[in-house]
């Protein structure tokens, strides 16, 4: 973190998706999720500047809308009118996390500006008011206050911090193909969207293995062990409409990789591997194809509070 008395710079970190379940429709028309999230060390950094009045939003990529339609700008208003704040800011976004690719950039976004608020216009708002703000802004806001391994529940709003999951040899990959998250919801089977006793149904076996399990023991943790269980239901409404998809998952497997899945509702994959060179086959067959790609690894709470001071 990087400030003076009127500017704060923060990074603004990526997340995957380990698990993705769809438990049925709820009466508010959403999906009720069960999903195991993970921050990794893929940011994107703003940059803010308090002001004399307004808000002022920039961007580094033309396909970021600026105005009430991006995160950020939301943000600021709904910070603004509960805390009561008559002040501006300006704000820069250096956009490396892809849009649209299911590892929430914007929702990102959205979090380190209500933590930069806080700290720029000095207003503390208690924990629980700035989680309920977050939750208004989108269902993946709240995670990115908090950040490392946690468990998404709800709307995947209501999040709860889990044993930590370590895995250092990742592969982002993104063919540029969007994606329409709605659409993807739209085509669950029948199925995954039945209403029913939400609440009583149980722990997935992903979910139970991870709160149970000892990390910190050597056995644990591994890309092959996590691998075991990598899921996401939404893999079976996006592949059958997006067929190149499947095909990524399918090349970054054949490159080695111990397991691969869809991030969120898409389009970004993410690659688990036990040893380097497999690693760097899947970055080549990605490079050669044409796919946005990066090397990440995962970030703990403690690391994501280190690199991101503010966080809750």
């Amino acid at each position: 973190m990087a400030a003076t008395e009127m500017t704060l710079t923060l990074p603004s970190f990526a997340k995957i998706n380990w698990t993705l379940e769809i438990l049925g429709k709820r009466p508010d028309g959403y999906h009720e999720l069960r999903t195991l999230l993970q921050t990794v060390d893929l940011a994107d950094t703003l940059h803010f500047r308090r002001s004399e009045a307004g808000t002022v939003l920039t961007c580094n990529h033309p396909g970021v809308p600026l105005g009430e339609e991006n995160l950020v700008s939301r943000a600021v208003s709904l910070f603004r009118e509960v805390a009561g704040v008559q002040e501006g800011v300006e704000i820069e976004i250096e956009k490396r996390i892809p849009m649209a690719g299911g590892l929430g950039g914007g929702s990102s976004n959205a979090a380190v500006t209500l933590l930069a608020l806080q700290s720029l216009w000095r207003v503390s708002l208690p924990p629980r008011d700035l989680f309920r703000l977050a939750s208004r802004l989108g269902a993946d806001v709240p995670f990115f206050l908090l950040g490392g391994t946690a468990l998404g529940v709800g709307r995947g709003d209501e999040v709860y911090p889990m044993p930590e999951l370590s895995a250092p040899l990742l592969l982002l990959v993104n063919v540029g193909l969007p994606v329409p998250t709605r659409e993807v919801y739209g085509a669950l089977p029948p199925e995954l969207t039945r209403p029913g006793p939400i609440s009583m149904m149980p722990l997935s076996f992903e979910v139970a293995y991870v709160s149970q399990a000892n990390l910190n023991d050597e056995s644990q943790g591994t890309g092959r062990s996590i691998a075991h269980w990598l899921y996401n239901d939404l893999e079976r409404a996006v592949y059958p409409q997006y067929p190149l998809l499947r095909e990524v998952k399918e090349s970054l497997l054949a490159c080695g990789a111990s397991g691969a899945l869809l991030s969120g509702s898409g389009s970004s994959l993410v690659a688990i591997f036990d040893n380097n060179p497999a690693r760097e086959e899947a970055i080549r067959f990605s490079q050669q194809s044409g796919w946005w790609h990066t090397p990440v690894s995962t970030l703990s709470r403690d690391q994501y509070r280190r690199l991101l001071p503010l966080a809750t």
